[in-house]
């Protein structure tokens, strides 16, 4: 019993090492509802190639208006979006240990690897004030070798994982 559950603890941080995590917060006193019409900021230095940077862009569109958002040049918010890859450094520590009352076994196994990581922020702000009422970050790790097809699949599944969570949903204070 002990050695299955070793082996699950296991493969659940293997798995949670390569899932994306995606963290958002909000302005509480947002109104959501009077949002419908969004636009962008015009982009500089957003820490994308210009191809990701059209992908990003695309998909966001793509994902609004499907969610029933309508772009227009006078919106109600403006979006901005950037991004960071950057060395994630992991040192963790795994041990296993075997013994009875004469003596045991065991080992530490102290890896350390480095993975490259990307973090994706997109940012809605109010079209009149330029307030910042939303954010999301989404953080992945990166293959900067992927090319054509799978790489306009890993930037779309990055944004619809922040759009996922927009709009928040609502809390019940009661």
């Amino acid at each position: 019993m002990r050695v299955s559950f070793t082996l699950l603890l296991m493969l659940l941080l293997v798995v949670s090492c390569n899932t994306p995590m995606v963290f958002t917060d909000y302005a509480t006193e947002t109104n959501f509802g009077d949002y419908k019409s969004f636009n962008f900021y015009a982009t500089e230095n957003s820490g994308l190639s210009p191809l990701d940077q059209d992908r990003v862009y695309v998909t966001l569109v793509d994902t609004l208006v499907a969610k029933g958002f309508e772009e227009r040049l006078i919106p109600d918010f403006k979006i901005n979006f950037f991004a960071e890859v950057f060395e994630q450094t992991s040192n963790s520590n795994f041990g296993i240990g075997i013994g009875g009352y004469a003596g045991g076994i065991g080992t530490t196994v102290s890896p350390q690897s480095s993975r490259r990581t990307i973090a994706l922020t997109v940012e809605f702000a109010d079209g009149l004030t330029n307030s910042l009422f939303w954010q999301g970050v989404v953080e992945a790790r990166f293959k900067e070798n992927l090319k054509g097809k799978a790489r306009e699949e890993f930037i779309q599944s990055l944004v619809s994982k922040i759009l996922k969570k927009y709009p928040p949903e609502p809390k019940n204070n009661g």
